[in-house]
């Protein structure tokens, strides 16, 4: 409907029907509207702006007033006719408004991250880039050779390995930020030299192997348990740490992982071998009142309740991430083709093929049994079926 746009209009204008909304459009201005929902009085203006009708809200009711609306839109009027899209403007104003320490925000709330993530995450930009936390991105952005000196200067401050995680975590919050708002510049990485730090080959030569099994049989038998546990299965640190006593199935045959690397979405089921069955049984059946009490399949006193840390020296730095090296080098050698213990160590695909197969827990667990003995032998380690724990073999 057609109506001067005045005060006494704007606040006397009838509520329409719910769900509706009624347009008035100024008898004196072309292109200057009063739009009425059931919440809302907003003033938009429309126009031509490089040949395309622009709609645009400029202010709403009371917070903008009836002459104050239509000064404005005279104006912004006259700016779309000379080819200024507002809503455009508006959004390049929002981009180069969001800061780093925003885009993190909106990074970890963007999808399901388990506590570990959210706490990496922030530690790296907090840690090594404090100062541009409140820096805007666009401003961040448009400076690459700014970008690229840091990476160096982390290099040599902190190593290459800490300078590049750093920077894979920039390159991601950054390119959420970039999501959210196209008009920031790109992603600034693209300029970073990244070191492509090669993971280090862990040494596990026969003899550091018998001396391995010889000295693991020494350690309390909980810690003994965890560490054999990681090397027969090839379990991250901390979801063999953090296995708890209700994921094993009834038969002891099976453990689910909720929470891997990579959170909920990579959770899955882990096949034991039988010495992986005797010794989880040992764990849920170990007399201990520690363990008694405790969810965990390996408890501790500690503030979590179960191990946290597992460096040993006696095991001579073959303790954590090296015994997930020893099992992949080790299943290799045992005859485990590379598919199979691709999902023994629930490894990320990233290939297309691999999302289509879903192999069962017995074909599986077939090869966790040929690996599990492999390593045993490797270990100098002999395992009686139905008993726990293993024994030194003869030849060792």
């Amino acid at each position: 409907m057609q109506s001067k746009i005045t005060q006494a209009l704007v606040e006397k204008a009838p509520l329409p029907p719910k769900g509706k909304s009624s347009l008035y459009a100024d008898t004196e201005m072309r292109g200057f509207y009063l739009i009425v929902s059931g919440t809302k009085r907003g003033y938009y203006v429309q126009s031509l702006v490089n040949a395309k009708q622009v709609r645009t809200k400029i202010g709403d009711h009371p917070a903008l007033t009836a002459k104050d609306a239509r000064a404005l839109a005279a104006r912004t009027l006259v700016s779309m006719k000379s080819g200024v899209n507002p809503s455009e403007e508006r959004r390049k104003a929002r981009a180069k408004g969001i800061t780093l320490g925003q885009a993190l925000e909106l990074h970890l709330a963007s999808k399901p991250l388990s506590p570990k993530t959210v706490e990496g995450y922030r530690y790296v930009i907090e840690n090594y880039l404090s100062d541009w936390m409140d820096k805007p991105l666009v401003n961040i952005g448009s400076d690459r050779v700014a970008v690229r000196e840091r990476h160096q200067r982390i290099s040599k401050k902190s190593g290459p390995a800490t300078a590049d995680a750093t920077f894979r975590t920039f390159r991601a919050v950054y390119g959420r930020g970039l999501r959210e708002h196209p008009d920031l510049p790109s992603n600034p990485t693209a300029n970073v030299d990244f070191h492509g730090v090669k993971k280090r080959k862990v040494d596990a030569n026969p003899d550091r192997l018998k001396a391995w099994g010889a000295a693991v049989l020494g350690l309390s038998p909980i810690r003994r348990d965890l560490h054999l546990f990681m090397l027969l299965t090839g379990m991250r640190r901390t979801a063999a740490s953090e296995a708890r006593k209700e994921h094993v199935n009834h038969m002891c045959d099976q453990l689910y992982v909720p929470k891997p690397k990579g959170g909920t979405a990579r959770a899955f089921s882990l096949p034991l071998s039988e010495p992986l069955v005797d010794l989880v049984t040992h764990r849920l059946e170990d007399c201990g009142s520690l363990s008694n009490k405790s969810p965990w399949l390996f408890p501790a006193v500690s503030k979590t309740g179960h191990v946290q840390e597992v460096q040993q020296e006696e095991l001579g730095g073959l303790t954590g991430h090296a015994l997930r090296h020893c099992f992949g080098t080790l299943a290799v050698e045992a005859g485990v083709p590379l598919l199979e213990l691709k999902y023994l160590l629930n490894h990320a695909s990233g290939d297309v093929t691999m999302g289509y197969l879903n192999p069962s827990i017995e074909h599986l667990r077939s090869h966790q049994e040929r690996a599990s003995a492999y390593i045993l032998e490797k270990i100098g380690l002999k395992h009686e079926l139905g008993t726990w724990p293993p024994t030194r073999s003869n030849d060792a």
